[in-house]
């Protein structure tokens, strides 16, 4: 018998999970975001097969999992909208970028009904619902059983609401504080005129790893997606200080992409998308000299 998920939260994370799903045969999916009535979102549940619903109620109706794939400030909100839909016998699973104490606080959003937290531990498009997914929870591993029977990867770590979430959150310093490393070095380097010096000096001096492509790669994300990962990183710095430190890096790494993503809002790019970081870079570079002449004014 095939597994109902229901999908709340129908981004990019939503889409490439929910349709690697039903490619393999094994789930009927539906999903519920509450842009649910834009065309983008409509014609990627057609693509994807998902049954696309204009409410979380309909969308939970008769799932076996609920999947939550939101945003991490929206977390807990998600799970108290979903709360009144949910049984008793469905299990609630948050995949967000949140800390332990946000995942704590989703789990008692939606009590009585069941609850494992995840985490996703690698960027989802490529292997959809094929990604590595951490897990805990007291009854994480008969959950993790069922998913990877209909094709997912999930890793259980621990039996305790926080065991997963506090791996990805102290990954994620590493992740996006690259991210924020490249982007201040490469907006300064660019506005001095020397950003390709300073890449072929860092490609000699770490061969091992395209630093043009990571740059594509990572400005480009900070564009699709800055505002998301800000609020992740903001979620790693209270993890940090929960456990006694001061945050110092990861909220200036929240900072910086924070900024980036608002200095790239509304932008176009030839192609829809930015194809490399030197496109990142010359509207960055624009927006600063746009800010001198204001101040200049001033």
């Amino acid at each position: 018998m095939a597994e109902k998920i229901a999908i709340i939260g129908f981004g990019e994370a939503g889409q490439h999970i929910g349709r690697g799903l039903v490619a393999e045969g094994k789930a009927r999916v539906t999903a519920y975001d509450i842009r649910h009535a834009e065309r983008s979102l409509i014609d990627a549940a057609g693509t994807a097969n998902v049954a696309l619903k204009d409410s979380a109620a309909a969308a939970l109706e008769g799932a076996d999992f609920v999947f939550s794939l939101v945003t991490a400030s929206s977390a807990v909100d998600a799970a108290r909208s979903a709360a009144p839909h949910l049984k008793s016998e469905q299990v609630y699973i948050d995949f967000n970028s949140v800390s332990p104490m946000t995942k704590r606080a989703v789990g008692e959003a939606i009590a009585p009904a069941g609850f494992v937290e995840a985490a996703i531990m690698a960027p989802v498009p490529g292997p959809d619902h094929k990604v590595h997914v951490i897990a805990s929870a007291p009854d994480a591993s008969a959950v993790a059983e069922r998913l990877n029977a209909i094709g997912m990867k999930i890793d259980v770590v621990g039996d305790r609401i926080g065991d997963a979430s506090l791996s990805k959150m102290l990954r994620s310093i590493f992740i996006k504080g690259i991210e924020a490393l490249m982007l201040e070095s490469l907006v300064v380097a660019r506005h001095a005129g020397i950003e390709e010096r300073i890449l072929d000096s860092v490609q000699k001096t770490i061969p091992g790893i395209d630093w043009r492509k990571l740059a594509t790669y990572n400005l480009e994300r900070t564009v699709a997606h800055g505002a998301r990962r800000a609020a992740e990183m903001q979620e790693s710095a209270a993890t940090v200080a929960e456990l006694g430190l001061e945050p110092f890096v990861t909220e200036g790494i929240a900072k910086r992409i924070a900024w980036a993503h608002e200095q790239l809002k509304g932008a176009k790019w030839v192609k829809g998308t930015p194809q490399t970081y030197e496109e990142v870079l010359q509207v960055l570079e624009a927006k600063l000299a746009q800010s001198k002449k204001r101040d200049a004014a001033e």
